[in-house]
């Protein structure tokens, strides 16, 4: 059963999106029904893995050493889909002080600051006061608007944030910053059960993932990166180059196929603004249904009595 939005103007996506095809033409002329196509079968087996249930809150931090990949349209766009497909609790967490909250579409006048200020949170409608829901039922938990607040996130702030969420939430996806090597970046480590690390198709993109993959498994993060899942954010039009497209398989090639999320270029996501998910193109919501998918294949499934609340 979908939730009931406590804001007036997000209203929540039906359960799956109508399908246009052949088929449904010949159904409304003829009456007859084929059923579902091969391509409608295989992406409501996706949405029944990532519906899995989870024996507790599953941390994903989304991040890479380089920006301008489009880091946050995948956090954003990807937080959308498992929210679409669940029915408990998805909420995406601003640790970058980027355009979370624009990309969201809906700003919360209140943000993280204000929750960690406010000592008295302990119920879920007590932390749904501090965050903002869209349409595909994603919360958003944002930063302080950069130009108008002095307040930079610390260690133990991400620590006590994910002490409140994960009582809360079930899928949790933290927007990380490009640094590393910062006690935010380790807090965030530390809690995650899973890495998206977004690359885009360029060449120095390309090579700071290579850096980032280094880096976390030199640094005591090899489990995590064993698991990570690599999203090629195709965030301009047109092919990349030959020595590019050989960089990308050979970047590929570090993960197991099933771990590589292709994510073609899209007008609306180029677009900067708010993202919903039926403006997606359809190649691009099968890619983010495909990552999540995977995401969900490696939930922990210990406990399955319990869930958020």
């Amino acid at each position: 059963m979908r939730r009931i939005a406590l804001d007036s103007l997000e209203v929540p996506y039906s359960d799956a999106p109508p399908e246009f095809g052949w088929r449904s033409l010949l159904s409304q002329l003829t009456g007859i029904h084929l059923g579902p196509s091969r391509g409608e079968m295989y992406e409501l087996e996706l949405r029944d893995r990532v519906r899995a249930p989870l024996g507790s809150a599953f941390p994903i931090a989304v991040l890479n050493l380089k920006g301008g990949v489009g880091k946050t349209s995948v956090v954003e766009a990807l937080g959308s889909t498992f929210a679409d497909a669940r029915s408990d609790r998805v909420i995406a967490v601003d640790v970058d002080a980027g355009d979370l909250a624009d990309r969201h579409g809906y700003r919360n006048q209140l943000s993280l600051v204000d929750l960690l200020a406010d000592r008295s949170v302990t119920r879920y409608c007590d932390v749904r006061a501090y965050t903002r829901r869209n349409r595909a039922g994603l919360e958003v938990l944002a930063l302080p608007n950069y130009a108008d607040s002095d307040w930079h996130i610390g260690r133990d702030d991400v620590l006590r944030a994910f002490s409140l969420l994960r009582n809360h939430y079930s899928v949790m996806l933290m927007d990380c910053g490009k640094a590393l090597k910062s006690a935010v970046a380790e807090a965030v480590l530390l809690e995650s059960r899973a890495l998206v690390i977004v690359t885009n198709a360029s060449v120095d993109a390309i090579e700071k993932t290579r850096t980032t993959i280094e880096w976390l498994s030199k640094n005591g993060y090899q489990r995590q990166v064993e698991s990570a899942v690599l999203a090629i954010n195709h965030t301009e039009r047109g092919r990349p180059s030959g020595p590019v497209h050989t960089r990308l398989q050979q970047l590929s090639d570090q993960f197991a196929p099933n771990r590589v999320a292709i994510l073609p270029f899209d007008r609306h996501v180029h677009e900067g603004n708010e993202i919903t998910l039926e403006r997606l193109g359809k190649q691009s919501r099968r890619g983010y249904l495909e990552m999540a998918a995977t995401l969900a294949d490696i939930f922990p499934r210990r406990n399955l009595g319990t869930s958020a609340h």
